[in-house]
């Protein structure tokens, strides 16, 4: 048998006896139906010409391929004409890759949401695989679900908690695209707040919501409600009493019941949980006056005096002038008299009708002298400050 015709014919030999119509090139977009997916290879049938595969990184990523459905009819582009199997040698890498992202454009064009699994985390946020292209979705985008906030975890490492949601699916809209550096950011916030405000809609200044605390904070703790809502109670509305941490009242998980007091234009929520509580302050002004014994706790001494409050937690200032008949030399000296945690017995001086209640040490005909004077100073002084801006 002579070598010629023990020679096997390649492909790139048979394609030369395929109908013009059918001819093929490297780089051509072909069309075929595929008939058998792998994790390895994909092969695909293209009618008058033969069997193509498409392997490796060929295949673009497992977002494309886990779309692929048998006898579905699909492009490929060639890339060998008569691979060592002798068959054709496709890929998917640009038909992909633009498919991805006209789906990418479409919905960030569209404003449609998306799942974003998150596949790891950095200080500044999550990176996210969208349709099998990374992308980024900052901390600050995130929704008050997964918004971490401090204070608000046990973990010291804001990172640390962060990574917890690594191999989660969220729901996020595409905000920015860059399809040349093959990435964008999303937002999760977006999807939330849609959610949040239509949610909102049912509910309206005065009404009355059960959330949980989710997050502490310097000047109040964050509450939320109906699953997806959450709503700021700042420190002044905690409780009747002046409260100094919000942390020494409540702690993350607590449940508690809360009132709506303001809905802004962005839809931010502020609530109050002292207004569903009991004014001790009502209670104590229809039974006290000047010159009533007022017995309570030094909490705090300050520059210009001492904050006094009782076991009805009303709260009292006993300025630095009412301590002594003997003026102090300086607010050093309040520690001579007053100790932090010492429970001793004042005189009521003053109540103002803002809620201000002002103690006494002495005799209440010196106390209130010793006010007059103060307030006539203070007037003196405030007149002839508005007569030299005149002038």
């Amino acid at each position: 048998m002579s070598e010629t015709s023990q020679k096997q014919p390649t492909m790139a030999d048979l394609l030369l006896h395929v109908e013009k119509t059918f001819a093929v090139s490297v780089g051509d977009t072909i069309k075929g139906k595929v008939f058998l997916i792998s994790k390895s290879q994909v092969l695909i049938d293209i009618e008058n010409v033969g069997i193509g595969v498409v392997r490796g990184k060929e295949m673009y990523n497992e977002e494309y391929l886990s779309r692929l459905k048998l006898d579905e009819e699909i492009e490929a582009v060639v890339i060998d004409l008569d691979n060592e199997m002798g068959m054709l040698e496709l890929s998917f890498r640009a038909i992909g890759h633009d498919k991805v992202w006209s789906e990418i454009k479409e919905s960030y064009e569209g404003e449609k949401i998306m799942e974003a699994k998150i596949k790891d985390a950095n200080r500044g946020g999550f990176l996210v695989k969208v349709n099998g292209v990374d992308g980024f979705l900052p901390a600050s985008l995130l929704s008050p679900t997964h918004a971490v906030k401090q204070g608000s975890i046990e973990d010291k490492s804001v990172l640390n908690q962060m990574k917890k949601y690594i191999g989660q699916i969220f729901k996020v809209k595409i905000i920015s695209i860059n399809p040349e550096a093959d990435t964008f950011i999303v937002s999760e916030k977006s999807v939330s707040d849609e959610i949040a405000q239509a949610k909102l809609s049912k509910y309206k200044i005065g009404d009355i919501v059960e959330g949980t605390v989710v997050g502490s904070v310097d000047f109040g703790v964050f509450v939320r409600f109906d699953e997806d809502l959450e709503g700021l109670v700042h420190i002044s509305e905690i409780a009747w009493k002046k409260v100094e941490d919000p942390k020494t009242e409540f702690k993350i998980g607590d449940k508690v019941k809360a009132k709506i007091v303001e809905i802004d234009k962005e839809n931010r929520i502020n609530l109050s949980v002292k207004q569903l509580l009991p004014n001790p302050w009502i209670d104590f002004v229809k039974n006290v006056k000047p010159g009533d014994k007022f017995v309570g706790t030094v909490s705090k001494i300050v520059t210009y005096g001492a904050i006094i409050v009782n076991e009805e937690d009303i709260q009292a200032l006993c300025h630095i002038s009412q301590l002594s008949k003997t003026p102090l030399e300086s607010p050093a000296k309040i520690h001579e008299l007053l100790r932090i945690g010492e429970t001793k017995e004042f005189k009521v001086l003053s109540i103002d009708t803002d809620e201000k209640l002002y103690l006494t040490l002495l005799d209440l005909e010196t106390a209130k002298k010793i006010q007059e004077d103060i307030t006539a100073k203070q007037k003196e002084k405030q007149e002839n400050s508005e007569n030299f801006t005149e002038e």
